[in-house]
């Protein structure tokens, strides 16, 4: 189902003065529907949500709503029969046909029926699909062939929307969470700058929680761009505070020190950084322009003054923690 299909959401709910939109369809909803109808919900337009065939079937087949099914759905309730004992079905196909296929046939249900949920493109990404496809070939290559590296590339390069890429994560870390590790470790090392490997490096991290030394050797994998994305803002903070708590323990407070009887580095704005794995791949090394701003003061009679000067830090990251190796300054400014 569309926008066309649908029409004017917003006209609707002014219409009737709504303050809610519910959506119920037997098929599925695209994603510029599903767009706009989010976009309503979280500007505050309305309270939307959608209750597509996925959803109806969740509903509908609950213990309380069961009754319902079999009145008045009576195909749907006979299919489902079916369905819900599926054990006995499988059961029954022993002496039906030969050991090997019987094995196929009950490798490939566990494989894709967990807990009750079936595991597919459809239904983990109902709204697009192409995206649905993409996930369908990268749960083949992972459930049935146990290859998460060529999985790991179907998902990182294949076409697949960002949120369709999101709820499979999400959807098999629930389901298959050892096998999601796995995946996460392969995303990571496909080195897709545009999202994804740095994507599934911070679910990896938050989900399954790895120690540091573990986080250093799966981050060294990413792209440069992914390193500068993922550390720049913990880089600058470490920097700033170092920088104005510490000056002293650096080479370039030689040539602060002496600009003034009593210098003082006020503030340290770093800028154009760029992180990249050692040589070792043992830590992540980094390097930023940086400002600095320093007081300088000559006596109690007259007013201190600030100057800004450039500078560069050099520095890196290991499992014990972020480092500045050296500090240097260009006070030139200050003799001009």
């Amino acid at each position: 189902m569309s926008e066309t299909d649908v029409g004017s959401v917003s006209d609707k709910i002014a219409q009737h003065k709504a303050d809610g939109f519910l959506l119920a369809t037997t098929t599925t909803v695209s994603t510029g529907l599903k767009f706009l109808l989010d976009g309503l919900n979280e500007q505050g337009v309305a309270e939307t949500k959608v209750w597509d065939r996925h959803e109806l079937e969740h509903l509908l087949l609950r213990d309380a709503n069961i009754g319902l099914v079999k009145r008045f759905l009576p195909a749907s309730y006979i299919a489902y029969q079916r369905l819900s004992s599926l054990p006995q079905a499988l059961e029954s196909l022993k002496v039906l046909v030969p050991p090997a296929v019987y094995k196929k046939i009950q490798s490939v249900i566990e494989t894709y029926h967990v807990e009750d949920s079936w595991i597919s493109g459809e239904r983990i990404w109902p709204h697009d699909q192409a995206s649905a496809r993409t996930i369908d070939r990268a749960l083949s290559l992972l459930l049935e062939r146990s290859d998460p590296v060529q999985s790991a590339q179907e998902l990182a390069y294949g076409e697949i929307e960002f949120d369709a890429f999101d709820a499979t994560l999400k959807t098999l870390a629930a389901l298959k969470p050892a096998q999601t590790a796995q995946l996460c470790r392969e995303l990571v090392k496909a080195r897709n700058g545009e999202g994804p490997s740095l994507f599934a490096f911070r679910f990896y991290a938050e989900r399954y929680e790895p120690n540091n030394e573990e986080q250093i050797e799966l981050a060294v994998e990413l792209a440069d761009e992914d390193l500068a994305e993922l550390y720049a803002d913990e880089i600058g903070v470490f920097i700033y505070e170092e920088l104005t708590t510490a000056p002293e323990k650096y080479r370039a407070w030689d040539d602060l020190d002496p600009l003034s009887s009593h210098t003082t580095l006020e503030g340290a704005h770093s800028y154009d950084l760029s992180v990249r794995p050692s040589e070792d791949r043992s830590r992540i090394e980094f390097l930023a322009s940086v400002e600095v701003s320093v007081e300088l003061s000559y006596d109690k009679e007259t007013s201190p003054t600030s100057m800004p000067f450039p500078g560069k830090v050099r520095g890196y990251i290991d499992p014990y923690g972020i480092y500045i190796d050296d500090f240097t300054v260009d006070t030139q400014a200050f003799y001009e």
